[in-house]
């Protein structure tokens, strides 16, 4: 059946139109029909009809979910976000859905607009968070909105695509604006301090902290670095996976960009490495068997486990806190290793590679205020070569 009108009579006695067009099978093979109502005239019911022919044999044509947007969202992680997300952006996106469902949860999938959107997204952004202490409203930060938005953007694109609406109403949200903040580093003065701290306070912590402040790795890549992934006699280290903590544990994945790298370190963070490498060996005497010398890392608990994550950040910021350094985390010691090179003069291919981005436009965008030094050294240069010429083309002062 193609399509079809009829005429119904309404308890009011009055006489209306209406049409129904077939527009697929369900998942289970049930005929799903399109029905329209409320058309005062035959003629009237017959065009739209015509319309929606059009559209479907067009592939254009999409039946309007009753369900509502939770309902949908649901659908949505099991069907889609479970099978191509990874289990920690799955875990991010629960998150963020915690912020939408209050909202727009019981709102009909096909009746969400763009103001809806927009006007929610802006009582984010003005109140909604919570302050742990007091409870009450506290303004949400614009990348965590922005985050939001992506979730929505993301949600409503796989609804357009399995014909539940016809256009994402995302297409006309104003997302708000990221906010720029400048990366922190330390000086070598702090970094010291830094190393000292945890060399004194948690040993266990200082040859990681080392090898970040070395390399400029991430947190996952170095707790899942192998002892066969290190060339001792040339000083290289190649950086292939990262150990990702989830609520369900831990997990190897890819890197960040899902490309290896090779990692040339000082002599000094060598020699640090193979003393690492004696008290590992001591280690596993004295827990035998249940040392856990196949999975061979690097940066490990005493019995040779994988060490989580979270824990090692956590433990660095306490460190960083008794060492008198505010807002210093793990992550901190990347950005100063890029920050100190950039610096230094190494070129910006050079440093990109080497933190493992996936171009040289994400090194320049974060370390900008890095390359400050080098951007005056070239106005200088540019001075010394042509600032007399320009200087002479000046018109002489008149008394």
């Amino acid at each position: 059946m193609k399509g079809s009108v009829f005429k119904r009579l309404l308890p009011s006695g009055k006489v209306t139109w209406c049409l129904q067009v077939e527009v697929g099978r369900s998942v289970e093979g049930k005929r799903v029909r399109l029905f329209r109502s409320g058309f005062p005239r035959k003629a009237d019911a017959e065009r739209e009809l015509r319309r929606l022919l059009v559209e479907r044999d067009a592939g254009t044509l999409v039946k309007p979910d009753p369900h509502t947007f939770g309902a949908f969202l649901n659908d949505w992680f099991e069907n889609h976000a479970s099978r191509h997300c990874a289990p920690k952006t799955i875990e991010r996106y629960r998150q963020l859905a915690t912020y939408l469902l209050p909202h727009i949860g019981h709102l009909p999938l096909a009746e969400i607009t763009p103001l809806q959107i927009e006007r929610l997204l802006n009582h984010l952004k003005d109140a909604g968070g919570r302050d742990r202490k007091t409870g009450k409203a506290r303004p949400l930060s614009a990348k965590t909105v922005r985050h939001i938005a992506g979730l929505l953007s993301v949600a409503l694109g796989t609804a357009v695509r399995w014909k539940l609406i016809r256009t994402s109403p995302m297409a006309g949200v104003q997302i708000p604006r990221p906010e720029h903040h400048e990366k922190g580093a330390l000086d070598a003065d702090q970094l010291y301090c830094f190393l000292e701290t945890a060399k004194a306070r948690a040993k266990w912590l200082y040859p990681i902290l080392v090898f970040a402040a070395s390399t400029g790795a991430r947190r996952g890549e170095m707790l899942a670095l192998r002892w066969s992934d290190i060339d001792m006699r040339r000083g290289l280290v190649r950086i292939t996976k990262s150990l990702e903590q989830t609520r369900k544990g831990l997990r190897l994945k890819p890197t960040k960009t899902g490309l290896s790298r090779i990692v040339p370190v000082p002599k000094s963070v060598v020699s640090m490495l193979e003393q690492l490498q004696v008290e590992q060996e001591e280690n596993r005497q004295f827990f035998g068997t249940e040392y856990r010398s196949d999975l061979d890392l690097v940066f490990c608990a005493p019995n040779g486990d994988y060490l989580k994550p979270d824990s090692v950040t956590a433990k660095a910021c306490l460190i960083a806190r008794e060492a008198g350094l505010k807002g210093v985390g793990l992550h901190t010691l990347r950005h100063t290793h890029g920050s100190q090179l950039l610096s230094a003069g190494v070129p910006l291919p050079t440093v990109s590679k080497r933190l493992g981005h996936s171009s040289t436009w994400v090194t320049a965008n974060i370390y900008s205020h890095a390359m400050l030094s080098d951007e005056l050294a070239a106005a200088q240069k540019w001075d010394a070569v042509f600032g007399s010429r320009i200087a002479g083309l000046q018109p002489e002062e008149t008394v």
